[in-house]
C-alpha cells in the first residue's frame, strides 16, 4: 500500500507550510488544484511558466486537477514538473480525451482518471478504455467522498464497491482512493483492491504527522 499526503490549500504560502511539515517523512505528495466551480473550494492555482512560485525539489508532485479550464491548468501543472496528473473527465467528449492525452504525452508521466460518485461507474470505465487506446501509462483514482475539492468530508460507503468493480475490469491498472481516508476506511478500500490511498485531513489534523503515517503503515504490516 502506498500512502500519499494530499495538500489542499488556499495560497502558495500554505502549500509551502504543509510541505515543510512533511519533510523527512515522504517524498511524494498530491496537490489539489480547484477553481471553486468544478471543485467545491478555490485553492491555490499554479501560475504559468514565468511565475515566481517554485515548488520544493524535495518532493515529487501529483496534481489533482479539478477545474473547468483544465486546458489552462494542466499545462501549468506540467510546468511545475508534475510527476503525474489526475483528470476529472465526467463531462469530457472524445475530443477532450484526445486533447488531454496530447497534453500529457510529451511528459510521459502517469495519467490518472478520477471516478466520481455521482456518475455510473461504467461511464468512467468507458473513458478509461478509450484513453488506454491512446496512452499506455494510465491509473484510476476513485473518490472516497461525495464532493470533489474539499477535505474533512464523510466517507462514501460505495467507494469500495467502485474499487472492486473497476479492479475486475482493469486488473492491470493501479487504483488509488482519494478522500475520507482514515484507518478503518483505508482497510476497506485496500481489501477491495486499491493499492494507493491519498490522505489529507487524517494527517494534517494530527499534531504528529509522522505518528499518523505510521498508524496507517501498520495496517499493511498487520495484513489489511
Amino acid at each position: 500500500m502506498n500512502i500519499v499526503p494530499a495538500i489542499l490549500t488556499y495560497s502558495f504560502e500554505e502549500v509551502k507550510e504543509k510541505l515543510s511539515r512533511l519533510e523527512g517523512l515522504v517524498t511524494h505528495v498530491q496537490i489539489d488544484v480547484c477553481d471553486g466551480v468544478f471543485g467545491m473550494y478555490k485553492t491555490w492555482l499554479p501560475e504559468g511558466e514565468d511565475g515566481a512560485e517554485v515548488l520544493s525539489s524535495d518532493f515529487t508532485y501529483q496534481f489533482d486537477v479539478m477545474v473547468d479550464d483544465w486546458r489552462v491548468y494542466i499545462p501549468r501543472c506540467l510546468a511545475h514538473k508534475a510527476s503525474s496528473i489526475v483528470a476529472h473527465v465526467d463531462m469530457f467528449s472524445d475530443q477532450d480525451l484526445a486533447d488531454l492525452v496530447a497534453m500529457v504525452s510529451p511528459a510521459t508521466i502517469p495519467l490518472g482518471i478520477s471516478v466520481s460518485n455521482d456518475k455510473d461507474v461504467e461511464l468512467h470505465a468507458e473513458a478509461i478504455r478509450k484513453i488506454q487506446t491512446m496512452y499506455p501509462n494510465v491509473f484510476i483514482q476513485v473518490m472516497g467522498i461525495p464532493h470533489v475539492g474539499a477535505q474533512g468530508q464523510f466517507f462514501d460507503e460505495q467507494a469500495p464497491v467502485r474499487v472492486k468493480a473497476l479492479k475486475q475490469q482493469f486488473s492491470n491498472l493501479l487504483i488509488q482512493v482519494d478522500g475520507g481516508m482514515r484507518p478503518e476506511t483505508v482497510a476497506s478500500v485496500v481489501h477491495s483492491g486499491a493499492e494507493t490511498v491519498v490522505v489529507g485531513s487524517f494527517l494534517f489534523a494530527s499534531s504528529d504527522i509522522g505518528s499518523a503515517l505510521k498508524k496507517l503503515e501498520l495496517l499493511e504490516c498487520n495484513s489489511i
